[in-house]
């Protein structure tokens, strides 16, 4: 028969079995620290804006693409005038009907940041004019940022 007995005396069985604990307890400890320790690189502040931008002006008394029977008609606009007066901006123009019939338009102005965010968004209506013909058109927008961008939408209606 096997003896699995080992044949060490009591005493050194005893310091056997302090050291089994003592090794233990210094690798669980070990192991929770290591857990409490972060090793992720801590997060770099990233730039948060202080004041929020005041709301665009929005004076549209249609939605944009909403009209039946529009046709897209950029093409037919020119912007003569968009600048900064004083308090408010100046946004003037031409638009020539390019149809083969008399047609009205509805001529949306936007004015946008550098960045694409829109200040207002403005809507003049132009009165039929005959094929091949021009009329001038005109808005004030209440804004006072400075260095905008203005952009049309151009919708075309027979009459």
């Amino acid at each position: 028969m096997l003896n699995l007995r080992s044949s060490l005396p009591t005493s050194s069985g005893r310091t056997t079995a302090r050291g089994a604990i003592v090794a233990g307890i210094a690798v669980t400890l070990g192991l929770v620290l290591a857990g409490c320790t972060d090793s992720a690189p801590e997060p770099k502040p990233t730039p948060t804006a202080t004041e929020q931008a005041e709301a665009g002006i929005t004076d549209i008394q249609d939605t944009p693409g909403s009209g039946e029977g529009l046709e897209g008609a950029l093409a037919d606009a020119e912007v003569k005038t968009c600048e900064l007066a004083g308090d408010h901006w100046e946004v003037e123009g031409t638009v020539t009907n390019s149809s083969e019939a008399a047609a009205s338009y509805r001529i949306y102005v936007s004015l946008l940041t550098e960045g694409g965010d829109t200040r207002s968004l403005t809507q003049v209506d132009v009165d039929p004019i005959d094929a091949g013909e021009s009329a001038d058109w005109k808005t004030s927008v209440d804004v006072q940022d400075e260095a905008l961008d203005c952009v049309l939408r151009v919708e075309r209606y027979a009459s």
